[in-house]
């Protein structure tokens, strides 16, 4: 295993001095003493991780290593039971392999593993049958089955709840109906409890939450499980659509225990849902996939619950193949910027480019701007995106200065990015390589950011303002941020108020009647104003006339290659 798995023998060897130290004292007598039991114990791993990483799966190996515990003396019916516990709680961990297959290769391998125990046990006692009279043995054999089911149990429940756990999932569909619905719920915030007042009080509110959730699950028909954790599952046998699976969810959130009194503090108990429903015979392992991947959409929206969707699951995989591509993409130079006139509306004269990043998937094609900040966010790579872009930005409006009268820049910058430490530091280190005028570059900060509550957002724009770049707060109009509390040169009004200025739109008199507020406020303050999305001439005579400053937007000008950009400002080809 050593060659096609580093570190996987020290791993396996951890693991068995962990099950060493967990069986019970007086249990085993292996000749030899402590240490060979242990030899013996990573010798049985190695067998079952063996089993679970090969292509062609045995499960009878479990048979076999459960039959050869017995020979090798650990024959105690303790040692049965504390050994399936820490193979099944901690095997697949301790070795590095969570996936799915390998659970449930790792539940048949237990089961099988029981039935070599006890079969062993039986063939050593057959020797000796003769001098035990019938009623002895009728009562080994009791025992053995006793063992068998304890076991069996063991495996299959969770230890705290009580519940069917994961690898019982199959038998919960069984008899398998046409259709079901599969709810899988968590708890949100059980961690902080668990931080804040032990594994005691957790454990209390799990057993509060199974406690609800199966009489919930008994009154309606429904299957109920403890996938580990602060997660649940409930199974909806014979459902006719997915309405059904999202009532069990809803039914579901509204029975937790809220609050949950626990050491004299009341706790707050929310949950969220993935739901999906179907065809029964995609089996307990993708139903519950899908499922899962659900419940990450409604942590990722906010929201109580989300429902299983085909197409936003080939999204989602594509954004998952892209996010691994983008960090190569960025250091082979394949982000590059694309530039949109800026344009004063009283004389449709351009003052300046908005730089977009630009990304064209070599499998998937152009990735939209709004995923690519999505996913660079998402995989960490939101500041060396920015300050690429940064790079290239400034890089190109420096070549433009030349140009009577000389244009801006600006791009839009995300709140994580100002509250990298080192963001000022970096736009200062872009200024100086490239030369670009400070007051040449306009940063756009959306307006939620002005709501962040550290001092981390605030210092960087007061670190911008004495630098001398001119700050724009992007988005105004639908959120409640105060621009003027902090040092803001310009405004951009947000495109779903723009979208409304059109007269074919129904929101036409309230849209125009706020922006005549906002541009007339702003001005008062002496704030320019650029309206973002203006995409039909509608739209652009409405701002004329409302003596709005700029404007960006298709109806003004499309995005245009770094290149198309230079000529607009007079570069010659020997500069570019």
């Amino acid at each position: 295993m050593t060659e096609r798995y580093p570190g996987l023998d020290a791993r396996v060897a951890a693991f068995a001095a962990t099950w060493d130290r967990t069986l019970p004292a007086g249990t085993s007598f292996v000749p030899g003493g402590r240490a060979r039991r242990r030899a013996l114990l990573e010798g049985f791993a190695q067998r079952l991780v063996a089993a679970i990483i090969d292509r062609d799966f045995d499960r009878g190996e479990g048979f076999r290593v459960g039959h050869d515990m017995v020979h090798a003396d650990l024959a105690h019916p303790r040692v049965l039971l504390c050994s399936t516990q820490i193979l099944r709680e901690q095997l697949l961990a301790a070795v590095e392999r969570p996936e799915a297959r390998a659970a449930g290769r790792l539940t048949e391998l237990l089961d099988e593993l029981v039935h070599g125990f006890t079969t062993a046990m039986r063939e050593q006692v057959a020797g000796v049958a003769e001098s035990i009279n019938r009623s002895e043995r009728a009562a080994w054999r009791d025992r053995q089955r006793d063992l068998e089911a304890q076991v069996r149990h063991q495996l299959l429940h969770d230890p705290l709840t009580g519940l069917p756990n994961r690898a019982a999932l199959g038998g919960l569909l069984a008899p398998m109906p046409p259709r079901l619905g599969l709810c899988v719920v968590n708890l949100r915030g059980f961690a902080a409890v668990n931080q804040l007042l032990g594994h005691d009080a957790g454990n209390a509110l799990l057993l509060g939450v199974a406690q609800r959730l199966q009489v919930l699950a008994v009154d309606r028909g429904y299957h109920l499980g403890h996938l580990g954790g602060d997660t649940f599952v409930l199974v909806v046998p014979g459902t006719a659509g997915g309405d059904e699976a999202i009532k069990a969810a809803d039914a579901a959130l509204r029975v937790l225990p809220s609050p949950w009194p626990a050491d004299g503090h009341d706790i707050p108990v929310a949950g969220r849902a993935g739901i999906v429903e179907g065809p029964a015979c995609a089996g307990p392992d993708e139903l519950l996939r899908q499922a899962s991947m659900a419940l990450d959409w409604a942590r990722h929206d906010g929201a109580a619950w989300a429902m299983y969707d085909a197409g936003r699951a080939t999204a989602h995989l594509r954004r998952h193949q892209r996010a691994n591509a983008l960090a190569e993409a960025l250091a082979g130079g394949e982000i590059t910027a694309a530039f949109q006139p800026i344009v004063r509306l009283a004389d449709h004269a351009v003052v300046g480019m908005h730089a977009l990043p630009r990304w064209v998937h070599p499998a998937g094609g152009p990735v939209p701007e709004a995923e690519l900040l999505d996913i660079a966010e998402r995989c960490g790579l939101l500041a060396p995106l920015g300050r690429h872009l940064l790079a290239s930005a400034c890089e190109r409006a420096a070549a433009w200065q030349g140009h009577e009268p000389a244009p801006i820049v600006s791009i839009d910058v995300a709140a994580g990015q100002l509250r990298h430490p080192d963001f000022v530091d970096g736009v200062i280190d872009v200024l100086r390589r490239t030369g670009l005028p400070p007051a040449k570059l306009h940063v756009a900060v959306p307006e939620r950011a002005l709501h962040d509550e550290t001092d981390a957002v605030a210092f960087a724009l007061d670190g911008l303002d004495r630098l001398g770049v001119r700050v724009a707060v992007a988005q105004v109009g639908l959120g409640h941020a105060n621009p003027t509390a902090s040092p803001v040169h310009s405004v951009r009004i947000d495109p779903q108020l723009i979208s409304g200025l059109a007269r074919s739109s129904t929101t036409h008199r309230s849209n125009l009647s706020m922006a005549t507020w906002l541009i007339a406020m702003f001005h008062d303050l002496a704030i320019a104003v650029t309206a973002t999305g203006v995409d039909s001439r509608d739209q652009a005579a409405a701002l004329r006339l409302l003596d709005c400053d700029y404007g960006l937007g298709r109806a003004l000008g499309r995005p245009m290659t770094p290149d198309a950009a230079d000529l607009l400002f007079g570069v010659p080809d020997a500069t570019r």
